[in-house]
């Protein structure tokens, strides 16, 4: 009979003990699932709101040059600015700017604005008004458009200080709705975005204006004591009364917090079907001590194999989560810097085509009016570039794509880096026999190498050793997975290492950003190693940091392997020289931006063209039907209308097989650009360039 009752205390009891342990192991798996979604949604709403900053940085550049009535003017091309700007970030739904008394004075998406509407009495207009900096309104309904929506807002400011208006964003609600609700785990969890008065702003399920939370919940309360991140129970006291855990985490510099929650209850669902499988084999545990302790061994170390591969599979996710959050922050970026080098470029061709024309016109300057002449062509040179690196980060540049051999680029390299850097720095090259051929473009390959060695030189302030190393690689699967925008296969890699100073982990996080540099003022612009990013992914390579703080650096290029040869032919620079009237080809220059158009048609009749011009793609076909004589179609590649520049040429050339057709654009198109290289048979010449460029081109064409 003792041993009987044994046999039925002892599982009974050991039953007990286990379900105690490990109904605390699924809370706490459970609760670390919730904060890795938390960590999810807490990325994507801080990039969301860091994306708005930029946008509000952008409109305000745009706007600062303008008193409040040439605004209103000028309404017709600062919307569409502001609509350029916008029109490819969905949780974006409009852009505004009002004036110091409330006034709507340009937006990006209403045009024209329809008269009598003010705003004077929003909470956000009355905030800034009486000098806050930058303010998160509640939800609203708008009176414009019959939508709700909350505003990302800030001051705008006089020279003096005073309050000049407000720049406010429209962001939706309902954007971040879809995203809670793609990130939801299921039908009970929810998901939010709270001010810290309690108004709720955002909510999957979804939320109305109006909507907040007491002063007396367990929010107002928890995140009193604890403001930056923390957890509470939410009480079955709620509108559809489920018990929920929730985590919190507050964004920086505003005053929003970002939530997310489950049913207390799937720990204890989860508990239960853990435990019911293990009374299953517990029942025959009864039946001897011995059969149940072989059981409960055998069932441990089954756990903990799978505990094990958890959390090496929590690793690989992890790593996973932080390389895709990376990459997406840098698009995000580069569009942005795109769509102000793609207008900076035609900026830089008027101002750049109206100094060289000066220059040409002054036959016999004096010494100052030389030297003001130097420092304008200098300053639209040095802006150029600046642009040109952008366009680079955000590949968005024409590439010319070849088959090379990195063993001898390197070693050409060797003399300039030697003069470039300096006696300090010792150069060493370790290049690979039987290395692969890579496919890149030449020039945008020299420049990365080179921007990378000078930034090695600047590590090593009392001198150093500068490393250049080649070799054939191979990227597989698993560090595809690993690291976000990264194809499987062959690559030729060329390594440039420094025994400088060396970089922290949050320093190399951030080292690709535009201007982001660690240098002292004045001493770099923080575009060279973003320039590089973007030229390597452009081309569909892999750039890679290894560094350590006091042990040096290493910053490895890996470029796709070449597997056929070939190589794009080379431009030759005509010499400065204005050419007699009627000596060029007959040219239709076709160009919307009148600045521009002036130059280039300035440009052709300099080097002896006859020239005819157009702004779109309608008035375009009109002359070339007036005038049969059009050789060259000179057109930019972004015109207004039906028609782009690709499309007019294809249209002019079916109907002229004679015409011959140069394109042009301040940044890489679709039209005529694929996968970042030109397409084959397209001449092209970008923005901004000079008369002599234009010549030594259409040259080149055959005229």
């Amino acid at each position: 009979m003792v041993v009987a009752v044994g046999c039925l205390i002892v599982p009974f009891l050991l039953f007990i003990g286990a379900s105690w342990l490990a109904y605390d192991e699924v809370k706490e798996q459970s609760n670390e699932r919730l904060q890795r979604t938390l960590d999810l949604l807490y990325v994507n709403v801080r990039t969301t709101f860091e994306t708005e900053y930029l946008v509000t940085t952008n409109v305000a550049e745009l706007v600062d040059d303008y008193s409040n009535s040439e605004i209103r003017a000028n309404e017709t091309k600062l919307h569409e600015q502001l609509k350029r700007l916008v029109e490819l970030l969905p949780q974006v739904e409009d852009v505004w700017v009002l004036d110091e008394t409330g006034a709507p004075l340009v937006t990006a998406k209403v045009y024209p604005l329809p008269a009598g509407f003010n705003y004077a009495d929003r909470p956000y207009f009355k905030a800034h008004r009486d000098g806050k900096e930058r303010n998160v309104s509640e939800l609203t309904h708008g009176r414009v458009k019959n939508i709700d929506y909350f505003q990302y807002s800030v001051r705008r400011q006089k020279p003096d200080g005073s309050f000049n208006g407000v720049i406010a964003v429209s962001i939706l609600p309902s954007y971040f709705s879809q995203v809670f609700g793609r990130a939801s785990e299921g039908q009970k969890t929810v998901a939010s975005i709270i001010r810290a008065d309690g108004e709720i702003l955002a909510r999957y399920p979804g939320t109305g204006p109006g909507d907040r939370v007491g002063p007396n919940t367990g929010f107002m309360k928890t995140t009193a004591a604890h403001p930056d991140e923390g957890s509470y129970s939410l009480g079955s006291g709620v509108v559809d009364g489920v018990e929920r855990i929730v985590f919190y985490r507050k964004l920086p510099n505003l005053a929003l917090y970002v939530l997310y929650g489950a049913p207390t209850s799937s720990v204890r669902d989860a508990w239960l079907d853990r435990m019911s499988s293990h009374l299953i084999f517990g029942v025959p545990a009864t039946l001897g001590l011995f059969l149940l302790a072989l059981l409960a061994s055998r069932r441990a170390m089954q756990e903990s194999r799978a505990l094990e591969l958890l959390r090496q599979e929590q690793m690989r996710r992890e790593m996973a989560e932080e390389s895709l959050r990376q990459s997406q922050k840098m698009n995000a970026i580069g569009q942005l810097t795109a769509g102000i080098a793609h207008d900076f470029n035609n900026l830089l061709t008027g101002i750049g085509g109206a100094v060289e024309m000066v220059g040409r016109r002054v036959t016999q300057p004096s010494v100052e009016v030389t030297r003001f002449l130097d420092l304008a062509r200098s300053g639209v040179s040095r802006a150029a570039t600046l642009t040109q690196r952008l366009l680079a980060f955000s590949r968005q540049q024409p590439l010319q794509i070849e088959s090379i051999e990195a063993n001898k680029l390197v070693a050409g390299m060797s003399e300039l880096l030697r003069r470039t850097l300096g006696e300090k720095v010792k150069i060493e090259t370790v290049l690979a026999g039987g290395l692969w051929r890579a496919k890149a473009d030449v020039a945008q390959l020299e420049s990365a190498i080179l921007n990378l060695a000078i930034n090695g030189r600047d590590a090593m302030v009392a001198g150093g050793t500068l490393t250049i190393e080649t070799a054939n690689a191979h990227l597989d699967d698993a560090y595809a997975a690993a690291n976000a925008e990264v194809t499987p296969g062959q690559y030729v890699m060329v390594a440039i290492s420094d025994t400088g100073a060396g970089m922290d982990q949050e320093t190399i996080a951030r080292a690709f950003e535009p201007f982001f540099t660690t240098k002292q003022r004045g001493q770099g612009t923080g575009l060279g190693l973003s320039m590089t990013f973007g030229y390597v992914k452009q081309i569909g390579g892999h750039l890679k940091i290894y560094s350590e703080l006091g042990h040096g650096t290493t910053v490895k290029l890996y470029l796709p392997r070449a597997l056929t040869e070939g190589a794009a032919a080379a431009e030759s620079i005509a010499p400065h020289a204005t050419a007699a009237a009627g000596s060029g080809p007959v040219v239709l220059v076709v160009e919307d931006d009148p600045v521009v158009r002036e130059f280039a048609i300035s440009a052709c009749r300099e080097i002896g063209c006859t020239v005819y011009y157009a702004e779109n793609g309608a008035s375009a076909i009109a002359q070339l039907e007036a005038h049969d004589d059009v050789a060259l179609l000179f057109t930019d590649v972004g015109l207004p209308g039906n028609m782009n520049g690709r499309q007019l040429a294809g249209v002019a050339t079916e109907r002229w097989p004679h015409l011959k057709v140069l394109f042009t654009t301040g940044y890489t198109a679709n039209a005529i650009v694929h996968h970042g290289v030109l397409d084959h048979g397209v001449n092209f010449i970008g923005k901004p360039f000079s008369i002599a460029a234009l010549a030594a081109k259409i040259k080149s064409i055959g005229f």
